[in-house]
């Protein structure tokens, strides 16, 4: 068995200590909390629109099963945080 250089081995180590993914640690520690999604700029139309009309079916499927649960969700995010009620004096007036 040939023996390995100590420093191509520690480079190695390095670039994998700089490039490895961060793990999420709740549900499953093999999953990545980012998966990065490349588009290819070498598409041809007929391939761009295939990828596409896959999306949109997929996009159409996930609100067919999750339209209730995603419509309530969205409205949670977009009410405004609670206002307080403004003390109004009747008896002060304006002008």
């Amino acid at each position: 068995m040939a023996k390995r250089k100590g420093k191509k081995r520690r480079r190695c180590a390095a670039e994998f200590l700089e490039h490895r993914p961060t793990y999420r640690a709740t549900r499953d520690s093999r999953l990545p909390l980012i998966v990065p999604l490349a588009i290819p700029a070498y598409w041809t139309p007929e391939e761009a629109l295939a990828v596409f009309e896959l999306v949109d079916d997929l996009r159409e499927r996930i609100w067919s099963i999750y339209q209730t649960d995603l419509q309530d969700l969205m409205r949670q995010q977009r009410q405004s945080g609670s206002i307080d009620p403004v003390d109004i004096d009747e008896d002060d007036l304006p002008f």
